[in-house]
């Protein structure tokens, strides 16, 4: 009779300790396994200090054979430990011994005592290069494991065959699911019927709902942030839990449609109140606001009257919590005493004052009912607690079965287009822009990295997963890690940040390889403050940047409670480093004959004390600390834009401009975007990367066409497209010599309005790889055809590597992965393509 393994029974099993009993009864009766060792036997020549490797068994369907082994690690957690594990699947990737044969796909855990990994391996025959490895982190008690318990009880009920066992290792249907029904609730939570609403202008009544869809989002994301470092033990379990919070809050009921105590008093509390306010400071210690005044109250605790409990058991509570510092939880209201707008506006709505207008509700306070968080599967914290969630960044060799931070870019960048200020449709891909997947980002920065390092044996190796460091070599090591630490790289419509972090990630992975002993997170730290910039016209879509750039940096530290803050670093604050700003509109700052007024002997010292500024800002932990140097940049900014203006070269208006630019408004977006008033970066970049939106220019009557017509672009044309402008800016951005590379439709390449495109990368670029994808679907949600475009700021040498990119599906095992092969062609471009003929050239793999 079979053995049925319920929910509860798996769940018990993922959060305990591994124990190969337990998991060759589970070999024996839920797999069905018939191929199984009597004890476990070791793999010959695989025993060492680190860990020990053994086989178990295989699992064989027609043709397909799944081996089953079992890794005893001894040193280290596999919780953080991937690489280390990675090598350990050569084993039966290519086996030395002849005791394995080879086999299609596995079915491994790695097991290090506190936790273990339950790992699927395919693509291990073949061309590819590396098997990709899909993982469960498992073992932790009292987790409950939601994602692989569903998905395990889905398979049982399914059977076990070899794409059963892919569909429960799948993370793509995961995000597909999540997706679905994050967007379901942020249906609702966007309709009238939602009862939520934010006070903006706390003078009026009537526009308590305008532009709710962006303030909905920025309180996803800020919830996202939370959830996620919930999973490293800095937030509790507790606050989110009903039953809890029933013993803590006035008359709480969960499922009030009308009451939004939950909000206010806990979720306000926590963002503003705790993660953005240090627990002593400058300022004395975390506590309630008690009098208006001059005095910081947006960072104090508010609402003593929701709480069933002291205000100093309130304190107590969120304790034990970290300041996290970075921008992301500051409180967006503003007012004239204290923040010195003309108008005061409340867009966070965490406020004392309890009046109400006329109809009952609160003028300066916002309201989101209890509801929407703890309705049963609808809610929020339903819909949240139905999935793992993971701050490791995937990659696509690598990827835990879980939701990760690139892939809740993916939702938002989904979720973004529902309020897209361009186009007002409801779908992203009708805004023209296209979540990019992980592996043409991680092929763009391979390529736009060794092209800027300039390729060489040394360099590739570098690159290769299968890099072995030669000390023989540590010079051209230095020379590189030296080049890495100076790049300057710009995505100029970073979306949600993919390209960007693609680039922190690899860099980082490089120098990590020529310095296994340099710290991971100083590391990512000097990188993201020297390095990286972005730039968006949607500015929630840079909070989400940031976002994504935060859990990185908490992805590498511990809590301690011995030490202060917990033993976890404040994060930087980003502000100058990812700007809400049309890329496409530049400064004409000179009019005269001189080529840079800021080199001007009068400007330069304001401009090297602002750039000064903007440093200690980057690395301020405290509320004040900030705001005096705010206050400092807005003088500076003020003295510079007036030092400009007093010079009868430069542009008067495009003065004004600059003064008015704000750098810590999260709500503005700048009308222009200059690289040198912004960043600091006068010479231009080393390397601009992204994946522009694609928007018909004569679209909405035309509104872009008439925006972007007077902007000199010698590639615009009414009937064009908006990326054509976006290679011509970024050619514009570059250094000399710098490289740009670019994913986006190929219509340039045929279409009339793309003949100036043409000519321009023709007679000013020098192109040096084009990869149409010719047909081949990139973008899931997306029918356009693509290509990819990698040109340098340097006389043409018509030598461009030309491709066409086709799936090549094998049988099996290898239906897992579609692999991107490249068939060089005669251009159709000869002006300014040369190609060589060769066969078939393997390039990478696309998602499953």
């Amino acid at each position: 009779m079979a053995t049925t393994y319920t929910p509860e029974k798996l769940r018990d099993i993922f959060s305990s300790p591994f124990d190969m009993q337990q998991w060759y009864a589970m070999l024996r009766d839920y797999f069905h396994v018939k191929i199984l060792k009597v004890s476990p036997e070791k793999i010959n020549g695989q025993s060492s200090v680190t860990e020990d490797g053994y086989y178990l068994g295989c699992i064989e369907e027609d043709y397909i054979k799944i081996g089953l082994f079992y890794y005893d690690v001894k040193q280290g957690s596999v919780v953080n430990k991937r690489t280390g594990l990675r090598n350990l699947v050569k084993t039966f990737f290519r086996p030395n011994s002849s005791q394995l044969d080879e086999f299609d796909a596995a079915l491994v855990v790695f097991n290090s005592q506190d936790h273990w990994r339950l790992s699927f391996v395919s693509d291990i025959k073949g061309e590819s290069t590396s098997p990709r490895r899909y993982t469960y982190v498992l073992g932790e008690k009292g987790k409950l494991y939601n994602t692989p318990v569903a998905r395990f009880c889905e398979l049982q009920q399914k059977g076990i065959t070899f794409n059963n066992i892919k569909d429960a290792f799948s993370v793509e249907a995961l995000t597909k699911q999540f997706y679905n029904d994050l967007f379901e609730w942020y249906l609702w939570a966007t309709s009238d019927d939602a009862g939520i609403s934010f006070p903006n202008n706390t003078a009026i009544e009537d526009d308590d709902r305008e532009n709710i869809d962006i303030k909905i989002i920025r309180m996803i994301t800020r919830i996202m942030f939370v959830w996620f470092i919930k999973q490293k033990g800095l937030v509790p379990d507790c606050l989110f839990q009903a039953d809890f919070l029933n013993g803590i809050l006035k008359d709480f009921n969960p499922q009030d449609t009308k009451s939004g105590t939950y909000y206010n008093a806990i979720l306000q509390n926590l963002f503003f109140a705790t993660l953005n306010r240090a627990i002593t400071d400058e300022n004395g210690t975390r506590g309630f606001a008690k009098a208006i005044g001059r005095h910081d109250i947006k960072s104090l605790y508010r609402y003593a009257e929701l709480f069933s409990i002291t205000e100093d058991e309130v304190i107590k509570m969120f304790g034990e919590i970290p300041f996290l510092n970075g921008g992301l939880f500051e409180c967006l209201d503003k007012t004239k005493t204290i923040d010195g707008v003309e108008q005061a506006y409340n867009y966070d709505g965490f406020s004392r004052n309890n009046k109400k207008f006329a109809d009952g509700r609160y003028r300066n306070r916002a309201v989101v009912p209890n509801v929407l968080f703890f309705k049963p599967e609808k809610g929020l914290f339903s819909i949240l607690s139905r999935y793992n969630f993971t701050i490791e960044e995937n990659t696509p060799n690598e990827q835990q079965v879980a939701l990760d931070p690139e892939l809740l870019g993916k939702v938002f960048e989904n979720l973004l287009g529902a309020y897209n200020p361009e186009t007002q449709k409801t779908a992203r891909n009708q805004s023209g822009s296209f979540y990019t997947p992980r592996e043409i980002v991680n092929y763009m920065v391979d390529e736009s990295l060794m092209a800027y390092l300039g390729k060489s044996d040394t360099v590739e190796n570098l690159f290769s997963d299968n890099f072995t460091k030669d000390d023989s070599k540590n010079d051209e090591y230095a020379a590189i890690s030296q080049k890495l630490k100076a790049v300057k790289v710009l995505d100029p419509a970073c979306g949600s940040g993919a390209f960007p972090m693609g680039l922190l990630n690899r860099i980082v992975d490089i120098l990590h390889k020529i310095d296994p002993e340099e710290s991971i997170y100083r590391l990512k730290l000097s990188i993201i403050e020297n390095c990286i910039y972005g730039s968006d016209k949607q500015s929630i879509a840079i909070q989400i940047t940031k976002l994504r750039f935060f859990i990185s940096l908490i992805c590498d530290c511990d809590k301690d409670l011995s030490k202060p803050n917990f033993g976890i670093p404040t994060l930087p604050n980003l502000e100058t480093k990812f700007v809400a700003a049309d890329s496409l509109i530049g400064l004409e700052k000179s009019t005269g004959k001189q080529a840079s007024l800021f080199d001007d002997p009068e400007i330069l010292p304001t401009k090297e004390e602002l750039k000064n500024i903007r440093h200690r800002h980057f690395e301020a932990k405290s509320v004040s600390a900030k705001q005096r140097l705010r206050n400092k940049d807005m003088e500076l900014r003020t003295k510079l834009a007036k030092l400009l203006a007093d010079n009868k070269d430069y542009a008067l208006n495009d003065a004004k401009q600059m003064a008015q630019w704000n750098p810590y408004d999260q709500n503005s977006v700048s009308p222009f975007f200059d690289p040198d008033w912004m960043f600091g970066i006068a010479d231009g970049f080393d390397i601009i990367i992204g994946n522009p939106p694609y928007i018909q220019l004569q679209d909405d009557g035309g509104k872009l066409a008439k925006l972007y017509e007077h902007q000199g672009y010698k590639t615009f044309a009414r009937t064009g497209d908006i990326y054509c402008l976006f290679y011509e800016r970024g050619w514009q951005l570059l250094k000399d010599g710098g490289h740009l590379c670019y994913i986006t439709s190929n219509k340039w390449m045929r279409a009339g309005y793309g003949e100036k495109t043409r000519g321009f990368f023709a007679q000013n670029t020098n192109p040096t790889l084009l990869i149409d994808f010719a047909g081949t679907k990139v973008f899931e949600s997306a029918t356009v055809d693509t290509n990819i475009m990698l040109f340098s700021k340097s006389s043409n040498r018509h030598e461009t590597t030309c491709a066409i990119v086709n799936k090549q599906v094998k049988t099996g095992i290898n239906n897992l992965s579609l692999f991107i092969y490249a068939k060089l062609f005669e251009c159709t471009f000869p002006v300014f393509f040369k190609c060589r003929r060769i066969n078939y050239k393997y390039i990478g793999c696309c998602a499953i």
